[in-house]
């Protein structure tokens, strides 16, 4: 039977703690530092070892987050965290950043590397490309279909795909709209949840804008993953590991999930159908839920995916307010309430929620009432009548969870104990890993005069393991002769072999080596110089008026229309590739393995080993991330200058909208229609954007593929900084348009030629 690992998430001691209990096979962790969760509880380094000690000693594998990007100024820093942990026996590193990933690849070549879901690796070419880098296991995108799955599984490497918990709209490694609206970055694991925020559809007409009704507010508010009645197809797909989210999520929440998913994992392993009693999706509803999914690894699209309705956790109906005075709340049940429970009371407008900390029955405090009886709570929030009342945390239930998690996972060991006179007590154990130590006590055995020590006894010493994880389930004794020992004696003899064994399972890679980093770069001879990327054939004609001799197009009708013209232009295939073809301008990591000699902003780099690595996979000039601002560029050349001298062909976007968001749901689709239905050409007909309750506008640029793409509010402009960008090392200049007529191409352009001329 083929293994399958089940990866829990642990924002916290407690929650590692009751990850293990509830059977998983490994942890995934962020230390204090350069982890995609910097909100959660995460852990300092004296903690952190501690939890690499304790997972390991029930043989569960410890994988740390190391996924954000990383500048040229923090690479040493994240260098010696990663030294740190190598040190320190974690299983496996969790990266983003692919400058980082070359170098620990080199410096700790004995580190197990993975791929984050935010290093976006979704084809065979960027699973080559994680290859070449030395990662073992990629960590497939939450967009993916069970077909690619199954496909991707076949590649020879381990593939990791999520099972459960909240989903991201937008392609993981691929937005920018917390970074760009809130200065909080995605990719720098500061991600302020844009997406779960308030959102008007709009389009517009002649006569101008009008807004499109919709279901609710939360347009871009997806539902949570809940994948365990299609475990056996993920299973059978090929998949290595089974992720669940939540390292924000409490440890009754971890308990929870991990023991469910593990009890399915058994049942497949076992050829037999899952028990009723597991499948609790009602428990998992009062712990966290914003509707459930079954994602689009099967194929749920529009509304099957989204809730606009309410971002957060939305409970379980609990009963109806009937009476609002002005002290009390009072509630008919259509559930059991208990002291201590959290609520919700639903509003027209907003939600207002509370715990129950005084419940009343007949005038008189009460723990607990149930269902169809009235009670009352205290008016702290506010109520209306016939308003829906909502349970959002059940005190029952997380007590009786918290039971679950106390120290109940057991390590199975053998003992076999030798007995010889004149010689001390030689103790052999070993465990169900094979690991195995052997101890000879100090107390030399005697002949025994009137008592010999029995089999029993022995037996009875060594299941006392105390407050270790191990378990005796095999005992043997070699013994040819009535022997006298101290019972102090076989004590010592058994807690210094448990100590021992503890200590070899603990510390799991005793023999780590070390390396050195070498890369070298392609130098800067013949920059590109000023570049452009167009979507329309006006904005084509614009750049060809203008003398812009190397000019891409992401668009596959207008390159094929003037290619047939034989008009001078190059394919960009751009952050999404499902089917490989020719291209110079790549936007993802598989362009690395696959020859692009153009890579855009979206590969996200923003470090000199990302740069160099790069430069020596083939790729002439490269756009530098978006997430770059002018300190941590003059940081990047300074870099270059100072190890060579010479710098590759950096490239920055001039001129352009970014697109904040990339996505599989389509916002237009799931509103005017079901969002079932791909290629319904609603955004060809009009255009369209969402705002926000600030009044910004968002136009959803949709590529022919159907990705949904939320534009920047404004173009980003520093065509005024043109000069100082030189002067730094920036040796080219890509303009970036999307939605601009021919006129504005047209002032763009005039405006970049005054200040770096480019030949007709």
């Amino acid at each position: 039977m083929r293994e399958v690992e089940l990866l829990a998430p642990a924002g916290g001691m407690e929650s590692l703690i009751a990850a293990v209990q509830a059977g998983c096979d490994a942890v995934y962790l962020g230390g204090d530092a350069f982890g995609a969760r910097a909100f959660a509880g995460n852990f300092d380094r004296e903690q952190m070892a501690e939890a690499i000690r304790y997972a390991h000693r029930y043989g569960v594998r410890v994988y740390v987050t190391m996924n954000t990007l990383i500048y040229e100024d923090e690479m040493e820093a994240a260098l010696a965290y990663a030294r740190f942990l190598y040190e320190h026996d974690a299983d496996a590193l969790l990266l983003q950043d692919i400058g980082l990933c070359d170098r620990i690849r080199q410096e700790l070549p004995d580190f197990e590397l993975h791929a984050s879901t935010q290093m976006h690796i979704h084809n065979e070419a960027g699973m080559e490309t994680a290859r070449r880098l030395g990662i073992s296991r990629v960590v497939l995108p939450r967009e993916s279909t069970i077909e690619e799955i199954r496909s991707l599984s076949g590649q020879g490497m381990e593939i990791e795909v999520f099972v459960h918990g909240a989903l991201c709209v937008c392609y993981s490694g691929q937005c920018l709209m917390s970074a760009s609206l809130m200065g909080r970055s995605g990719n720098r694991g500061e991600c302020a949840q844009p997406c779960r925020m308030r959102y008007e559809l709009y389009r517009e007409e002649m006569q101008g804008a009008n807004k499109i009704p919709a279901q609710g507010a939360y347009l871009l508010s997806p539902k949570d993953l809940f994948t365990l009645h299609e475990l056996d197809a993920l299973l059978d797909a090929g998949v290595s590991s089974l992720k669940i989210e939540g390292r924000m999520k409490k440890p009754e929440y971890v308990a929870q999930v991990v023991s469910m998913y593990r009890a399915a994992i058994d049942a497949w392993k076992q050829k037999r159908q899952l028990p009723q009693d597991v499948q609790k999706e009602w428990d998992l509803r009062k712990l966290f839920n914003r509707g459930f999914t079954k994602g689009h690894a099967f194929h749920a699209s529009g509304r099957a995916m989204m809730n606009p309705i309410r971002p957060n956790h939305q409970g379980v109906v609990l009963g109806e307010v009937i009476v609002v005075s002005d002290r009390r709340i009072t509630i008919r049940l259509s559930e059991d309430l208990h002291q201590g429970d959290g609520i919700r009371i639903l509003g027209k407008e907003e939600d207002a929620g509370c715990i129950v900390n005084r419940l009343y029955k007949d005038g008189k405090l009460v723990a607990h009432a149930k269902k169809g009886e009235v009670v009352a709570i205290d008016r702290k929030i506010p109520a209306r009548r016939h308003a829906e009342v909502r349970r959002t945390s059940d005190s029952e239930l997380q007590q009786q969870l918290r039971r679950t998690y106390a120290d109940c996972r057991k390590v199975k060991v053998s003992v076999h104990l030798t007995l010889q006179v004149g010689k001390g007590l030689v103790c052999r154990m070993r465990d169900e890993e094979g690991f195995c130590v052997e101890r000879t006590g100090e107390e030399v055995i005697q002949p025994a005069k009137n008592a010999p020590i029995r089999e029993e006894t022995l037996h009875r010493s060594f299941a006392q393991l105390g407050d270790t994880p191990l378990e005796l389930t095999d005992f043997h004794v070699s013994m040819n002769e009535d022997c006298f020992l101290s019972v102090a004696s076989i004590k010592q003899v058994r807690r210094q072999c448990a100590e021992a064994l503890l200590a070899q399972r603990e510390h799991r890679h005793p023999h780590r080596r070390y390396g050195t980093y070498h890369r070298t770069w392609q130098k800067s001879e013949r920059p590109l110089g000023v570049f452009a990327c167009v979507q329309t054939q006006e904005q084509y004609d614009a750049c060809r008026q203008a003398g812009i001799s190397c000019i891409v197009t992401d668009r596959e009708s207008l390159y094929a229309r003037l290619q047939a013209a034989q008009e001078p232009i190059l394919f960009h295939e751009g952050n999404i590739v499902k089917e490989r073809g020719p291209a110079q301008m790549g936007g993802e990591n598989g362009a690395l393995s696959t020859g692009r000699t153009i890579v855009d902003s979206t590969l996200n780099i923003t470090n000199r080993a990302a740069a160099a690595y790069v430069s020596a996979c083939g790729s002439s000039t490269m756009v530098l991330s978006l997430e770059h601002d002018r300190q941590s560029l003059q940081a990047l050349c300074d870099a270059f200058r100072k190890e060579d001298g010479d710098l590759p062909d950096l490239a920055i976007q001039l001129y352009g909208y970014r697109d904040l968001m990339t996505s599989r749901t389509c916002v237009i689709n799931t509103t005017l229609k079901d969002g079932t239905k791909s290629g319904c050409s609603l955004c060809r007909r009009h255009r369209y954007f969402l705002k926000d309750q600030k009044d910004r506008r968002f136009f959803l640029n949709n590529d022919e593929h159907c990705h949904m793409r939320i534009l920047s509010e404004t173009a980003d402009d520093h065509i005024g900084d043109l000069a100082l960008y030189q002067h730094m090392g920036i040796s080219s200049f890509y303009l970036r348009f999307t939605i601009e007529s021919k006129a504005q191409t047209e002032a763009v352009l005039a405006r970049v030629r005054k200040d770096c001329p480019f030949e007709k």
